[in-house]
C-alpha cells in the first residue's frame, strides 16, 4: 500500500473542509408580515437560515425574534416547527448583614414576560405563523409572515 505525500493529504483535507463549510446552511428564508400585540399591528420581518443535517435554524435578522439564536426544528411533510424557550431571568442575591453573613437567593418571576416562542413555517405556501407566550402559556403576541426561499447566492455578503 502506497502512502500519499503529506502535502497532497493536507490539500485534500483543506478542500473537504471548505466544501463542508459552504454547505453549513442550505436553506434561507426571507419573511415579511405583521406582528399583533395588545390589539396593535406592527410590521415584522425575519431572516432565517436552516441547516438540514442537524435540524437547526439560525435567526440571522429580525425585529420580533431573538437575533443570533439557534432553534431546533422538526421537519414534517407540511411544515418546519420550531420552539425556543428563553433562559429564566429575574434572580437576585441578597446578603443580610449581621453577626452571621446570610445569603438569600430571591427569584422574581414576571408572568407577563416573554418565556417561549413557537414558530411554524408551511413548506408548501411559505407562511410563517408564530406565537409569543409567557410563563403560564398565555399569549403575549402573534405574528404571521410570508416567507420566500433564497439561495446562498441571493443572500447579501457581509460588508465587514
Amino acid at each position: 500500500m502506497q502512502q500519499l505525500p503529506s502535502g497532497i493529504f493536507a490539500l485534500a483535507m483543506l478542500a473537504l473542509s471548505a466544501a463542508a463549510n459552504a454547505q453549513e446552511y442550505s436553506r434561507f428564508l426571507s419573511c415579511k408580515g405583521n406582528f399583533i400585540a395588545d390589539e396593535k399591528t406592527h410590521e415584522a420581518n425575519a431572516e432565517i437560515a436552516l441547516r438540514v443535517n442537524n435540524r437547526t435554524a439560525l435567526i440571522q435578522g429580525s425585529n420580533v425574534l431573538p437575533v443570533g439564536e439557534i432553534l431546533r426544528y422538526v421537519p414534517t411533510p407540511v411544515s418546519y416547527s420550531m420552539t425556543y424557550i428563553l433562559r429564566p431571568k429575574g434572580t437576585k442575591v441578597i446578603v443580610v448583614p449581621g453577626w452571621f453573613q446570610n445569603t438569600i437567593l430571591v427569584a422574581y418571576p414576571n408572568l407577563n414576560r416573554l418565556n417561549q416562542i413557537r414558530l411554524s413555517v408551511n413548506r408548501q405556501t411559505g407562511v410563517l405563523d408564530g406565537k409569543l407566550l409567557n410563563e403560564e402559556d398565555e399569549l403575549l403576541g402573534s405574528f404571521s409572515m410570508n416567507c420566500s426561499s433564497q439561495t446562498e447566492q441571493d443572500v447579501a455578503a457581509p460588508k465587514f
